[in-house]
C-alpha cells in the first residue's frame, strides 16, 4: 500500500478522475475534520490548506486558492454527493465517515449509473458491429 497518507486520497480521488492538487487539499483537510469531528467554513478550509502547504513546503503556497476555485471544488464534491454543506460549513454527507458517504451517496448517484450507462454503450457497439454472442 501506499505510505504516504496524501498518496492514497490522491489515489482515490484520481479515480473519480480528479488530479488537480487544490481538490486533493480539499479533501484531505476535510478528511482531517471528520477526524477531529468538525465542519470547516469555505475561509477554515483555504487557511488549514495554506497550513498543510506550509508543512509539505509547497513553493506556490496560494496557487489555485481562490474563493471562487474553493467553492467549485466544494460544489463538485456536493455534486457526487461526498460532502454537504450545513450552514456556512462543510461536512462529509450527513457527518459520515467518508468511505460511508462514499458507499451510501456517490457509489449509487454516480458510480452505478456510469455503470449502467457503459453497460448499455456496450450493448448498443456490439448491436451496431453485429455481435451476437
Amino acid at each position: 500500500m501506499l505510505e504516504k497518507k496524501r498518496e492514497l486520497i490522491e489515489l482515490f480521488l484520481d479515480t473519480l478522475g480528479v488530479s488537480r492538487d487544490v481538490a486533493v487539499d480539499i479533501f484531505e483537510v476535510l478528511v482531517k475534520a471528520k477526524r477531529d469531528d468538525i465542519g470547516l467554513t469555505t475561509t477554515e478550509i483555504r487557511s488549514e490548506i495554506i497550513k498543510l502547504r506550509k508543512e509539505r513546503k509547497v513553493k506556490n503556497i496560494e496557487d489555485g486558492l481562490t474563493k471562487r476555485n474553493i467553492q467549485i471544488w466544494l460544489k463538485f464534491f456536493r455534486d457526487i454527493g461526498m460532502i454537504e454543506r450545513f450552514g456556512f460549513r462543510y461536512r462529509f454527507t450527513k457527518n459520515k465517515t467518508p468511505s460511508v458517504a462514499f458507499k451510501e451517496y456517490t457509489k449509487p448517484d454516480i458510480i452505478d449509473k456510469s455503470a449502467e450507462y457503459m453497460y448499455k454503450l456496450l450493448k448498443e457497439i456490439e448491436n451496431r458491429y453485429g455481435i451476437k454472442k
